[in-house]
């Protein structure tokens, strides 16, 4: 049984290098920001992290929410592989535009696949996951 808390009006549930996002609406910044913060704790613990977003119920991001992640991501590192599932046509576009500015702007990596269903992402990850073990043993 998965262990949820809350940020904001949004779910979040971790789960060693996973960290399980259900979105509701619209996010404001203090909530991105927050959600970062957790995810970069998890990235501390584990070396790597990777987020199940389910995008099903959400909403947009305002232009403030936009600017307030865009300055966290150039003032902290966060190296993050995102499966999105539930993510509509708009959404999809949106997410896209907002990860490349990101990473241009930044130093960190950032992963971003789209995929139809939860069983989708939790396999990626899965595939993600044991590729980078496979690449860090190697060296």
């Amino acid at each position: 049984m998965r262990s949820w808390q809350l940020i904001g009006k949004h779910r979040i549930c971790i789960e060693q290098d996973v960290v399980y996002v259900v979105i509701q609406g619209d996010i404001q910044g203090d909530e991105v920001v927050t959600l970062c913060e957790e995810l970069t704790q998890v990235q501390r613990q584990y070396g790597l992290v990777f987020d199940i977003l389910d995008a099903t119920a959400a909403g947009g991001m305002s232009a403030e929410a936009r600017r307030q992640v865009g300055e966290w991501y150039r003032q902290n590192h966060l190296e993050i592989e995102i499966a999105v599932f539930g993510a509509s046509l708009l959404l999809r576009t949106l997410f896209s535009l907002m990860t490349n500015a990101l990473r241009m702007l930044s130093r960190n990596h950032l992963l971003m696949h789209f995929v139809a269903t939860e069983g989708e992402a939790k396999a990626w990850v899965a595939e993600r996951r044991d590729k980078k073990h496979a690449t860090a043993g190697s060296r």
